[in-house]
């Protein structure tokens, strides 16, 4: 079930891209053309924070998010231990707190329309709680799956040798 989710994830992430390139686009020719579309910016607005969050998602599933490995490679096997748990339990207090706000910034801006498309401006607000959320899941699912030590180290993937 989680690699159907996890695929699902990749093709909206790659969706929203191309519709983010395909608004900006669209956009830009309207606008050189003497026809501009005024809904263009907003929309691409809307795909790219969406693009962002699932994109962020996908980067901290695979543990090829930004990392600093010269203090914890110094470390001693038991306190590299005590700065992962001090790592992870900041990452996800931080990523709940953002969650908890963005939640609420999302239903606050429910009546706020965006612009010229009439979309609710929380679905563009909405993106922060979601990916927060989804980034939550997928740090917990790496702690079960590679355990304390390599739950922020990158995925390696397997060498085939040649015969």
């Amino acid at each position: 079930m989680s690699k159907i989710f996890d695929r699902v994830e990749e093709i909206l992430a790659l969706v929203f891209l191309a519709g983010t390139v395909t608004a900006v686009l669209v956009g830009a020719v309207g606008r050189s053309v003497g026809v501009p579309i005024p809904a263009g910016p907003e929309i691409a607005q809307l795909l790219l924070i969406w693009t962002c969050m699932f994109g962020a998602d996908l980067t901290i599933k695979r543990g090829d998010h930004i990392r600093i490995s010269a203090l914890p490679d110094a470390l001693a096997p038991r306190y590299r231990r005590v700065l992962i748990v001090v790592s992870l339990a900041s990452i996800l207090a931080f990523l709940a707190y953002v969650a908890w706000l963005g939640f609420q910034l999302a239903m606050s801006n429910w009546a706020r329309p965006m612009g010229t498309s009439g979309l609710s401006y929380a679905w563009v607000t909405l993106a922060l709680p979601v990916g927060s959320v989804l980034m939550i899941v997928s740090l917990l699912r790496r702690l079960a799956t590679h355990g304390l030590l390599y739950s922020l180290e990158p995925e390696v993937p397997d060498q085939e040798y040649p015969l």
